[in-house]
């Protein structure tokens, strides 16, 4: 059986999250059943999400994909470890996709996204965008908190 479609941004299943959608998530999967291993779901998940950088902190989009493999056993337990093995109760004609769906594409989005690998970020004295110019702090300027460990440092 083949699965494809969209879950909308407004979708009851991302009321409860901490990640902004930027688009629908496209989901395109297909399900075969196993006599041995129960229904195995393979396929793609991808949308594009709106975070802010975590060095620069300027918005952006970022598009999150993957591909997964589920599997849905009658011989695993709710309690099983593996993310993608799920239970299956026995003689159920239908899989209600919707949680496992949510869970690969929640595990997919960076924990820490950045507008780019060059993204010099903030200035740790003022706050101004490094990606905008030197801020004009001088480098030799330190936290005065760190003067007592200084001298520690020359003594060794």
């Amino acid at each position: 059986m083949e699965v494809r479609g969209e879950i909308a941004c407004d979708d009851a299943l991302w009321h409860d999250v901490a990640v902004a959608l930027a688009t629908p998530v496209a989901v395109q999967a297909v399900a075969e059943g196993s006599a041995v291993r129960g229904v195995v779901v393979r396929g793609t998940l991808t949308g594009r999400i709106r975070a802010a950088c975590r060095r620069c902190l300027e918005p952006l989009e970022l598009e999150v994909s993957d591909e997964f493999d589920l599997l849905f056993d009658p011989k695993t337990s709710e309690s099983d470890e593996d993310v993608s093995l799920y239970a299956l109760a026995p003689g159920v004609d239908e899989l209600d996709l919707s949680t496992p769906f949510r869970e690969r594409f929640l595990l997919t989005v960076p924990a820490y996204p950045v507008c780019g690998e060059a993204c010099r970020g903030l200035c740790a004295r003022c706050g101004a965008n490094l990606n905008e110019g030197d801020c004009g702090c001088r480098a030799e300027e330190r936290d005065p908190r760190w003067r007592p460990l200084q001298g520690l440092r020359s003594e060794t």
